[in-house]
């Protein structure tokens, strides 16, 4: 089994780097990170909003709250305009899995890139790969009293302790990592988060050894983040 230093592969970038890219290449094993503070650009996703589906439309019009919308529609054009930059293509067709993970359709001639989005707060963090299993989270960490409840009804014993001993930060820090790996792995939250431990940024999976699965932080003040990612066929 190849050994990859998921810290070596990542690469970061930003609102500028979005706003004046034009087509983007990504290696194999290579994870590209994309940061955006959406709240900045508000006129950008309202000039953007007609590349959504009408499906996608239709969702934005459900939020109730103008804010929860402008972030949908900002998710939903960040991923379509980095994967038609990826890609070099004019129209991007999706699907999703049978657990509701989305992916981009097969293109004759391309590379498929695999891609995940997660946003809180005034962050969107959209992380693409080539040959990797990939997933990401982020939270805003706001106020939680409950979190130590919580802990304990989704979280290992073993984390529940440690998030009781060292406060609110670390909840969102474990929250962010597993939800990364669940998303990574394409299985939402059905199988809960107590299957498996992301303790010392590590993923351990009860009754699985060899397990070289990588946890990456991404860090921006205020806010817990985490990429999850795996080389494919590794499994």
């Amino acid at each position: 089994m190849e050994i990859l230093k998921v810290e070596n592969l990542c690469k970061r970038y930003g609102e500028k780097e979005f706003l004046s890219a034009d087509k983007l290449y990504i290696r194999e094993n290579e994870i590209h990170i994309w940061c955006i503070r959406w709240s900045e650009m508000t006129d950008f996703w309202k000039n953007h909003e007609y590349i959504l589906s009408g499906q996608e439309l239709e969702q934005a019009g459900r939020f109730r709250f103008p804010e929860d919308r402008m972030r949908y529609i900002a998710g939903k054009v960040v991923v379509r305009i980095l994967l038609k930059r990826y890609l070099d293509m004019e129209t991007i067709d999706f699907s999703v899995n049978e657990l509701g993970k989305p992916y981009h359709k097969k293109i004759a001639g391309k590379r498929t890139v695999d891609f995940n989005i997660s946003h809180s707060g005034e962050f969107i963090l959209a992380v693409f790969a080539v040959g990797m299993d990939i997933g990401v989270d982020v939270q805003e960490m706001a106020e939680c009293p409950d979190y130590r409840e919580i802990a304990e009804n989704f979280y290992t014993a073993e984390e529940a302790e440690d998030v009781k001993n060292e406060g609110p930060d670390l909840f969102f820090q474990y929250w962010a990592a597993k939800e990364a790996y669940v998303k990574a792995l394409g299985i939402g939250l059905g199988r809960g988060m107590d299957f498996f431990s992301v303790r010392n940024e590590k993923i351990a999976e009860k009754d699985k050894k060899d397990q070289d699965w990588f946890l990456y932080p991404v860090r921006i003040k205020g806010y817990a983040a985490y990429v999850a990612a795996h080389k494919k066929g590794d499994r």
